[in-house]
């Protein structure tokens, strides 16, 4: 596994994104873009996992599945909610996204958020 070390800077564009897919995903789900606003709160619990992994580790993976292997070993509960999430991620590039998944992607991300800042 070839895992990349995190610095400074790179810390902050992540922390940058994350605010910048968190307000862009809440502005879609209020204008009821649901494909928009799934994939923008998936791509914001991705930076919530890369945090975890540097707060953790100080690296994230150079990739989604080296990423997603090390967040298995190190965080199982953020592990657990980005991989029941990834099917709604995938189905909102090709299929119309309910209200009802919306709202379940948002919270689900919300208590990931929750988690990864209380700790």
């Amino acid at each position: 596994m070839s895992v990349n070390t995190i610095n400074v800077a790179e810390r902050e564009i992540i922390e940058k994104n994350l605010k910048e897919y968190l307000e862009i995903a809440e502005y879609s789900f209020s204008k009821k873009k649901f494909n928009s606003s799934v994939t923008l709160y998936y791509k914001a619990l991705v930076e919530l996992c890369d945090l975890e992994l540097i707060r953790k580790t100080g690296r994230i993976g150079a990739n989604h599945t080296e990423r997603f292997e090390l967040l298995k070993k190190i965080s199982p509960v953020l592990y657990a909610t980005a991989s029941k999430l990834f099917k709604f991620y995938r189905d909102s590039y090709n299929k119309e996204i309910s209200e009802t998944i919306a709202k379940l992607v948002k919270a689900e991300v919300e208590n990931a958020k929750k988690l990864i800042f209380i700790n």
